[in-house]
């Protein structure tokens, strides 16, 4: 599925766009202002497939974050929170691949200002996971190889940042020892719970319930869009 953004020009993400959520501060200071990760949006295979996504207001992304480090922190992604769905308490879950090198998206759901919640997923090339409804987000590409992932997401929903900036990064820092991850705990955040360790086969039953084949690119779903509506109307759903 790579070939779908070789005609497209991405959004680029800067250091200097991380600046608020970076672990090493003392390394920004000298640090060159360099492209961490690239974000395709809205790319399709063909007029067809284009048209069919927007009918169903959905849209299929493609990320590529690169190997190089931010300073003693894996290279990540900004982090955000999306937007309420319908009016409702719940806000647009999320779909990932990995089309190429291994991933891990940390997830946190906050309650009343505070995290009651945090885990995070490795997946590989091939391997998919669902980021629910109520939880804030970022990719850590903790490889030394290029990550590329895609999502499929509700079309028109819109990306909360502050969140996250407002709190220097994300509740928990995946820094490296030793070529290890050593996850840090972000002190601007009060009662951290521990962070709990899923692989992408723990999301296999959510995965069955919802018909999706998981030995299928994730793309060819724009041939059952259908399966794709909890991403739409996740009410209509049970999240556990």
């Amino acid at each position: 599925m790579i070939e779908l953004i070789k005609d497209n020009i991405p959004d680029i993400r800067f250091l200097y766009d991380l600046k608020d959520v970076l672990y090493d501060q003392e390394w920004l200071k000298t640090a060159p202002n360099f492209e961490v990760y690239y974000m395709y949006r809205g790319v399709s295979a063909n007029p067809k497939d284009k048209q069919i996504m927007d009918s169903a207001n959905l849209r299929y992304d493609i990320t590529i974050i690169a190997p190089q480090m931010l300073g003693a922190e894996y290279p990540k992604t900004l982090g955000h929170r999306h937007a309420a769905a319908n009016n409702a308490d719940l806000t647009y879950p999320e779909i990932y691949e990995v089309l190429q090198g291994e991933g891990i998206f940390l997830a946190q759901k906050r309650n009343n200002g505070k995290i009651e919640d945090t885990y995070a997923v490795k997946a590989q090339q091939g391997e998919k996971i669902i980021i629910p409804p109520n939880y804030e987000h970022i990719t850590i590409n903790a490889s030394n190889k290029e990550l590329i992932m895609a999502n499929w997401s509700e079309k028109n929903f819109k990306s909360d940042y502050r969140p996250i900036k407002d709190k220097k990064g994300a509740c928990y820092y995946a820094l490296s020892e030793d070529g290890i991850i050593k996850w840090l705990k972000n002190t601007n955040y009060a009662n951290i719970p521990e962070l709990k360790i899923h692989s992408a086969a723990d999301f296999n039953n959510i995965f069955q319930k919802l018909g999706i084949d998981q030995t299928k690119p994730m793309y060819e779903l724009v041939n059952n869009v259908e399966k794709l509506d909890f991403l739409k109307n996740p009410q209509k759903y049970e999240w556990k």
